[in-house]
């Protein structure tokens, strides 16, 4: 929008949430289709500015030092040019129809808009989370037996929580990332739910009946028989929620991460050979 710009007798520029700084004029003439009054009391301004038919804006804030009633040489201000604005023509300066702006130092002045909600969407966008590193027992290139339990588990060091913040001056917002529980699809038709890392094999946890915290037992061979390879998928699953530096909170949609490894699938045999 085109703005003409007049020279205005000042009582104080204050800035208002619109990232704009308005000039309170003692009177504003209905010039451009234009009015407002503004009064001061009690350390603040209330400023009403309006265009005929339009209802009016109003906005407070403290008087600024440097600018007061003897200030007649005051920074100018803009008024929207009405006529030009219905014309349908943009011109290169665009200020609301029922805003004045003024600066002192020939600029606006602009303060960025703390909307945490958004912040916190950007951050968790970028967050980088770990991919679940498998580990079984036996090892994914030796083959695990029909009836026999095996172990699965994660890098139990990547199980902790991840954050991203995201910040503008006014404020900033913190988003966490904590790990929830992994899905295995063990490539069986079977999932295995754990709700932790899972315990890695060793000597000396070993148990007959299997892990005691995430394990699967196959008790069928695959399409491909003894030795086919099935595919054994982890989905990492993460809650996510972040808080701002003015209290306020939330929760996002989750996060997840995810591998495969391909492990065979084989059975072992007994012979009778013969009677005691």
């Amino acid at each position: 929008m085109l703005t003409r710009r007049v020279p205005r007798g000042l009582l104080g520029c204050i800035a208002v949430a619109v990232y704009l700084t308005v000039c309170a004029p003692a009177a504003w003439a209905d010039t451009s289709g234009f009015d407002g009054h503004t009064s001061c009391s009690g350390g603040s301004c209330e400023v009403v500015a309006r265009t005929p038919g339009r209802d009016p804006t109003v906005s407070s804030a403290p008087p600024q030092g440097g600018h007061g009633a003897a200030d007649e040489a005051g920074a100018p201000c803009l008024t929207p040019d009405v006529e030009f604005a219905q014309s349908g023509q943009e011109g290169p300066l665009q200020v609301p129809l029922d805003t004045v702006l003024c600066s002192s130092s020939g600029s606006t002045a602009s303060l960025p808009e703390f909307n945490p909600a958004v912040l916190a969407e950007q951050a968790r966008a970028v967050m980088r989370l770990p991919a679940p590193k498998i580990g079984t027992a036996p090892p994914p290139d030796s083959p695990r037996f029909v009836n026999m339990p095996s172990w699965m588990w994660v890098d139990a060091a990547d199980w902790e929580p991840v954050t991203a913040t995201a910040s503008v001056s006014a404020g900033s917002v913190t988003v966490v990332a904590t790990p929830e529980r992994v899905v295995w699809d063990t490539g069986d038709g079977h999932e295995v739910v754990c709700e932790v890392p899972g315990t890695v094999f060793s000597r000396d946890v070993y148990r007959e009946e299997g892990s005691p915290d995430c394990g699967h037992t196959y008790t069928s061979l695959p399409p491909g028989g003894a030795g086919a390879r099935v595919e054994l998928a982890a989905v990492w699953e993460w809650e996510v929620a972040w808080s701002s530096t003015d209290g306020r909170g939330g929760e996002l949609e989750d996060l997840t991460t995810a591998a495969s490894v391909l492990v065979p699938v084989s059975e072992i045999h007994s012979v009778v050979t013969g009677h005691r």
